[in-house]
């Protein structure tokens, strides 16, 4: 019996198959979860509950997401999250832009070591400033505020980074230009850097968007007002604790996947809006001295 030989013209197209089945194969172990989260709630009380997998709903109602919102008051956590997570990208996109255009200086003194301080920042681990951060916010008066949500991770090195390379990228003979024609500092930063950058700024504004929206960590840590918490706090308090917020003994499956929805939906939307911009902005923004 001879063994047949694959020839070089045919690997590419065996490479091209495998890779295929490879990503369908990872789009049915990560659709199947989805899919099943929002069928089930779509479906009845009774059949939410029943075992197994559902992958479409029988017939098909919106009562989970009903009971959700009304019994759990989840209108509040939802504006709280949108509240925080625009205001909070708002300002962190403003201050990595502002260090960004600092760091790309040429003639910056202690370049260096400001990046290289920026780069130690990053190395460190939440969970070992958790005491520290606590307790700051407590001597700031920040504990329960949405202030204090706000104001923690204003700014990241990875941010910082991203946006000095894309000014890097910008040729320096604009804004030498712009200096001869009597433009400030700040004049040159808005019109010429920032408008350049568009697609950085629209990266760093979306993952610091998605951030703030899934952080559980902090809020956790700085806010023990219920009436303040944010929708993944919400979200692990039906999903974990077999009570709602408003004292319902028992919440159906269909709620609480509704909750799941709900949670996830805009960031689903968003990125839509925003992929285009990932690539671009990702590999410009790799760090890089």
């Amino acid at each position: 019996m001879k063994l047949r030989l694959i020839k070089k013209d045919q690997l590419p197209i065996l490479i091209r198959v495998f890779n295929i089945l490879l990503l369908l194969m990872v789009v049915v172990l990560m659709g199947l979860p989805m899919l099943n989260v929002l069928s089930v709630s779509l479906s009845t009380q009774a059949k939410s509950d029943s075992p197994g997998m559902v992958l479409w709903p029988n017939p098909p109602t919106f009562e989970g997401y009903a009971f959700i919102w009304k019994f759990t008051n989840l209108a509040t956590p939802f504006f709280n999250t949108v509240y925080i997570s625009v205001v909070g990208t708002v300002f962190h996109v403003v201050m990595a832009s502002l260090a960004g255009y600092i760091l790309c200086q040429p003639n910056l003194p202690l370049k260096k070591a400001m990046t290289t301080f920026i780069l130690l920042t990053m190395t460190v681990p939440y969970e070992l400033t958790m005491i520290g951060i606590y307790a700051v916010n407590k001597d700031l008066g920040l504990i329960n505020t949405y202030t204090g949500l706000i104001v923690n991770g204003m700014i990241s090195g990875f941010s910082v980074f991203l946006m000095r390379n894309y000014f890097q990228a910008i040729p320096q003979s604009l804004a030498e230009s712009a200096r001869i024609d009597g433009a400030s500092e700040l004049r040159i930063f808005s019109s010429i850097y920032l408008r350049l950058a568009l697609s950085g700024l629209l990266t760093i504004g979306t993952l610091e968007l998605i951030r703030r929206w899934n952080n559980i960590t902090i809020t956790v840590t700085l806010i023990s007002d219920m009436k303040k918490w944010t929708l993944p706090v919400v979200l692990r308090f039906i999903l974990f604790d077999q009570a709602s917020t408003s004292g319902t003994s028992y919440i159906f499956a269909n709620a609480k996947m509704a909750a799941v929805v709900l949670t996830a939906l805009p960031l689903i939307v968003l990125y839509f809006f925003t992929q285009s911009f990932f690539s671009s902005g990702i590999m410009i923004g790799s760090i890089k001295e």
